[in-house]
C-alpha cells in the first residue's frame, strides 16, 4: 500500500516533505576570530515561529540542515532565512560590537540581504545559501586603463556590496553580484559613493539583491567638457537621412531639422563603441572579480551597462555590439534618434541563443518631450516583437513629471535598480518586477487605447505602431544641453501642440 503524501499516492519508498538547507560560510574569519564561534540554523515560512533546524558541517565552510515541514505544504512557496546563534562571552565584547555594530543579546542573528524562496516545494528539496550576519559597510575598488578606441585613459571605481566581503565562499556564477557599469558619472552624479551608500542599504534589508556599480571616468572629461565626450555609437555621424522606414518618420524629420547638428564638432569617438566596450570588459572587469569570491562554474556572468542620454545610446550599443559580455542594460532616457534611429536596426540582429537572455529596464520622463516618448516606446515594442517579454526580459517606465535633469534621473534610479535586483523573499514590501511600470497612468493626453492587455499585472493599453506620426520635437537630449549647462528642457517646446495630439498616431 502507498503512503498518502500532499494528496497524492505515493510507493513505499516516498520521502516526507523536507528542505535541505547547504549553507555556504566561511569557518574561518576575522569576524569569527573576534566575535566567536557561530552556530548556523535554518527555517523557512512554513515552518512557524521558533521552529529551526541546526545546520552540522559536512565539508569545508559548508553546513546542512534538514527541515521537516507538514506533508499539506507540498507545491507551496516558502522562503529559507538562515540564523546565526554567536558565543554569548565574545559577542559581547568591544571588538566585536566594533566590528558587527548591531550584535545584540536579543535572539539570535537572521542574516542581511534578501532571502531565499522555494517557489514551488516538492517531496525533496535542496536550496544553497550563502549567508551574511554582520558586515555593513561596501567597499570599493579602483582600476585604469587607456583604451585604443578612444585613445584616452579610462578610470573605473567599483564600489562592491558588504555581502561578498564577509562571506567569500566561492559559488556558482549565477550566485555573483551582477556588475553595472555606470556611464556619464561627471554628469550623473556629484558623490557618487554617497548615491552607492543609498542603494547599499537597500541591499542590506534585504529589498534589494546585492550587485556592484562601476563608475566609468574618462580622464581630463567633466560635466561641461561636452565637445571632448566620447558617445560610443557603432558608426560615425550623418546629417542626412536619405531613405527613412515609416515608423520612424518623426526621428527622421527631427533629427534633419537639428538633431545632427547637436553631434557637430568636438572629438566625440564616433564608432567606437564595440571596441571600446570589449576593451571596458577585458581590462576592468579582471579587477572587480579578484575582490569577488571564486566561481565554481564558468557560466555567463550577470553584467550590465547602464547610462542616460548618450549614455542610455551608449548602454544600448554595448548590449547588442557585445551580447557575449554584457546581458543588462539600463537605458535612461535613451538617444535613439542618433543617425536618424539607426540603432533600431541592431533589433533585427539580437540573439540571445548562446548566451544569457537580455534584461533590458527602459525610462522617459513625461516632461522630456513627444520625441523621446514615442522613440522609447517604440524600443519597448519591438524589442517585445523580437521575443523579449515584458515584464520579465524588458520593462517601460514614463516617470511623471520627469526631465532630463540629472536630480530626475536619480530620482528614477530606485525604482528600475529595484526592478531589475529586486528582493524575492516573500513579505518584503519591496516593487515585485514590473510593478508599477505603467504606460496607461502617465500617457499625454490624446493616446487611443487599441484594446487591453497585461503588462506585469497592471492593465494598461496596447500602443499600435503600425506607423507613428512625425512630431516637429527637439532631439532626445542633446549636446547642446550640456554645452549650455545642462539646461532644464523647455516645456513650451512641446506644450499644446504636443499635448493634443496622440503619442502614437499614424502618418499621413
Amino acid at each position: 500500500p502507498g503512503i498518502l503524501i500532499g494528496g497524492s499516492c505515493f510507493g513505499a519508498l516516498a520521502v516526507a516533505l523536507h528542505v535541505d538547507v547547504i549553507v555556504h560560510y566561511p569557518e574561518t574569519s576575522h569576524l569569527l576570530e573576534t566575535c566567536g564561534r557561530l552556530r548556523l540554523f535554518a527555517s523557512t515560512g512554513l515552518s512557524g515561529p521558533g521552529v529551526a533546524a541546526e545546520a552540522n558541517k559536512t565539508d569545508d565552510d559548508t553546513f546542512l540542515a534538514r527541515l521537516e515541514l507538514p506533508d499539506q505544504h507540498l507545491y507551496e512557496s516558502t522562503t529559507v532565512v538562515v540564523f546565526a546563534d554567536p558565543d554569548n562571552v565574545a559577542r559581547n565584547s568591544k571588538a566585536c560590537h566594533q566590528m558587527c555594530i548591531d550584535v545584540g543579546n536579543e535572539g539570535r542573528e537572521v542574516q542581511l540581504g534578501d532571502f531565499e524562496v522555494i517557489q514551488r516545494l516538492d517531496n525533496m528539496n535542496v536550496i544553497h545559501v550563502w549567508p551574511t550576519f554582520c558586515q555593513q559597510d561596501w567597499s570599493e575598488v579602483k582600476t585604469s586603463f587607456h583604451s585604443s578606441a578612444i585613445n584616452q585613459t579610462v578610470h573605473v571605481v567599483a564600489r562592491l556590496p558588504a555581502a561578498i566581503l564577509e562571506n567569500r565562499v566561492r559559488r556558482p556564477s549565477a550566485k555573483m553580484p551582477p556588475v553595472m557599469f555606470r556611464l556619464n558619472p561627471e554628469w550623473y552624479w556629484a558623490r557618487g559613493g554617497d548615491k552607492y551608500n543609498t542603494w547599499h542599504q537597500l541591499m542590506v534589508t534585504g529589498y534589494m539583491k546585492s550587485m556592484v556599480s562601476a563608475e566609468v571616468f574618462i580622464e581630463n572629461v567633466t560635466w561641461d567638457s561636452w565637445l571632448t565626450q566620447p558617445i560610443y555609437t557603432l558608426e560615425g555621424v550623418q546629417a542626412k537621412c536619405g531613405s527613412c522606414a515609416p515608423e520612424l518618420q518623426f526621428v527622421c524629420k527631427s533629427w534633419e531639422l537639428h538633431g545632427n547638428s547637436m553631434y557637430a564638432g568636438g572629438d566625440h569617438s564616433f564608432g567606437s563603441a564595440t571596441a571600446f566596450f570589449g576593451e571596458l570588459y577585458d581590462k576592468a572587469m579582471p579587477a572587480i572579480l579578484a575582490q569577488l569570491p571564486a566561481r565554481s562554474d564558468d557560466a555567463t556572468l550577470p553584467v550590465g551597462v547602464w547610462g542616460y542620454c548618450v549614455g542610455g545610446l551608449a548602454a544600448w550599443n554595448a548590449l547588442v555590439s557585445r551580447p557575449d559580455l554584457f546581458n543588462i542594460a539600463y537605458l535612461g532616457s535613451p538617444a535613439m534618434d542618433y543617425n536618424c534611429g539607426h540603432p533600431f536596426d541592431a533589433i533585427r540582429g539580437m540573439n540571445w541563443t548562446a548566451g544569457a537572455r537580455p534584461r533590458i529596464y527602459i525610462d522617459a520622463g513625461t516632461e522630456e518631450g513627444e520625441l523621446m516618448d514615442k522613440q522609447t516606446l517604440l524600443l519597448f515594442q519591438k524589442l517585445q516583437d523580437k521575443g523579449l517579454v515584458a515584464g520579465q526580459d524588458v520593462f517601460y517606465e514614463r516617470a511623471e513629471f520627469g526631465t532630463h535633469q540629472a536630480s530626475s534621473f536619480l530620482r528614477r534610479t530606485v525604482k528600475a535598480l529595484l526592478v531589475l535586483f529586486g528582493a524575492n523573499s516573500a513579505g518584503h514590501a519591496k516593487l515585485p518586477d514590473g510593478q508599477g511600470l505603467t504606460v496607461l497612468d502617465s500617457v499625454p493626453l490624446g493616446m487611443a487605447a487599441k484594446g487591453d492587455t497585461q503588462l506585469s499585472g497592471v492593465s494598461q493599453p496596447v500602443i499600435s505602431v503600425p506607423a507613428l506620426g512625425h512630431a516637429l520635437a527637439w532631439s532626445c537630449c542633446a549636446g547642446a544641453m550640456f554645452f549650455l549647462g545642462r539646461l532644464s528642457m523647455s516645456r513650451s517646446m512641446h506644450g499644446s501642440v504636443f499635448a493634443s495630439a496622440p503619442l502614437l498616431s499614424d502618418m499621413t
